[in-house]
């Protein structure tokens, strides 16, 4: 695999297939943080990332930049898709095409200390499509699946990675409300009565999306991404 170009900010470590770049760049943080550390596995099928971070900010603050992350994968996504073709977000960290779970977003961060001493991203999409018809598995799809052909782990991550640096840019700028308009804007279900089920609570009522603090909230509900973070790991 071609390794991905990427700003100067960054800092690429690519590693085995079978590894986890999330797992890696935990361990990473633990030992010594490599602000702009991305940790990619070396495998065609599907994109494999995470990244580390130094954040500065308190923890609540911290936790925003998640959204921030979530926008530039839709962005990577839809720059790269047929355009009759979707790109939803749903709560906390799945993503769709179409309808279709492409993949999923990961997030952790220290637990001790008002500013968190290190905090991880991470994204997981799938490329090639599992085995199979793509019948077989109505509610998954791999990118190659949807139209996407000529699309490359490379050029995904490159992609997501310019497009990351611009929301963290917008995030400083404009604040939260350019992050949290964007997202809302390809939330699932937004609009419609649905149910989330997390820590084994279900939520059932009106999807709103995430307000003004990054909740998410469902009917009457405010669920806080803190909440969420055992998912998200």
């Amino acid at each position: 695999m071609t390794p991905p170009l990427l700003p100067s900010v960054y800092s690429l470590v690519m590693i085995g297939a079978e590894r986890d770049p999330f797992a890696r760049a935990r361990a990473q943080a633990l030992e010594r943080i490599e602000d702009g550390l991305v940790v990619l596995a070396d495998r065609p099928d599907r994109l494999v990332l995470a990244l580390l971070l130094e954040p500065d900010r308190e923890r609540a603050a911290s936790l925003l930049v998640y959204y921030a992350h979530a926008n530039a994968v839709g962005d990577a996504l839809a720059a790269h898709l047929p355009p009759l073709l979707s790109v939803s977000l749903r709560w906390p960290g799945t993503v769709l095409v179409d309808g279709a779970r492409i993949g999923r977003l990961r997030l952790a961060l220290a637990e001790n200390g008002p500013i968190p001493a290190w905090l991880v991203l991470g994204v997981e999409l799938d490329l090639s499509g599992g085995p199979g018809e793509p019948g077989e598995r109505p509610h998954e799809a791999g990118l190659a699946e949807l139209g996407a052909v000529d699309l490359t782990v490379t050029s995904l991550a490159e992609a997501w990675s310019r497009h990351f640096l611009t929301w963290l840019d917008r995030l400083e700028r404009e604040g939260f409300g350019a992050v949290r308009s964007a997202w809302n804007a390809r939330c699932h279900d937004r609009g419609r009565r649905a149910a989330l089920l997390l820590r084994e609570r279900e939520y059932v009522g009106t999807v709103h999306g995430i307000d003004e603090r990054g909740d998410f909230r469902v009917g009457e509900a405010r669920v806080p991404l803190e909440h969420a973070l055992a998912e998200l790991k």
